[in-house]
């Protein structure tokens, strides 16, 4: 199982890839209760209908944390938001690898020794294993220039990974 933060469910969402990603991962998505609460917060975006009916059919599994001192350790000791720190908690609870992009998070998985990975990473995987072409890709990395809050830097590194 692969655990997902909220902004980077969103995000893929948001760039049409959430269904690609589910149809083509080996693992199942899972995301702690207070992600769902988050994605699906405003209602009446797309984002968000897609993210609840991807729960509703199952190919998004909602997990609750069990270890809710950790969880709150977690808070304390990264100074995460609550859905980020029931991602990272939900890591360790399961041993799984997240896909985050907040540094917050990509911090404490750094610290906590937990694979992650982000979404331009994704985007650069699937273009690799060519289940998106290099047009797609740019397409996407305007689109995360606008939804994302990514430094030039990373985009440019995207970019050159892409060549």
């Amino acid at each position: 199982m692969t655990i997902i933060d909220s902004s980077s469910l969103i995000l893929l969402a948001k760039l049409n890839m959430l269904d690609k990603l589910i149809k083509k991962s080996k693992q199942k998505l899972v995301i702690p209760a207070k992600v769902y609460e988050e994605c699906t917060a405003k209602k009446e975006s797309f984002d968000a209908k897609i993210i609840e009916k991807r729960v509703e059919e199952k190919l998004i599994v909602k997990r609750v944390v069990s270890n809710r001192g950790l969880c709150n350790k977690i808070v304390n000791d990264f100074n995460l938001g609550r859905g980020e720190a029931e991602a990272v908690t939900l890591c360790i609870e399961t041993e799984s690898g997240i896909i985050t992009d907040d540094r917050k998070a990509i911090n404490a998985c750094r610290i906590l020794k937990i694979k992650f990975t982000t979404v331009p990473k994704i985007l650069v995987q699937f273009y690799k294993r060519k289940l998106l072409s290099k047009s797609e890709v740019n397409l996407m990395i305007k689109q995360l220039q606008e939804f994302g809050r990514y430094s030039d830097e990373i985009i440019n590194q995207v970019k050159e990974e892409l060549k």
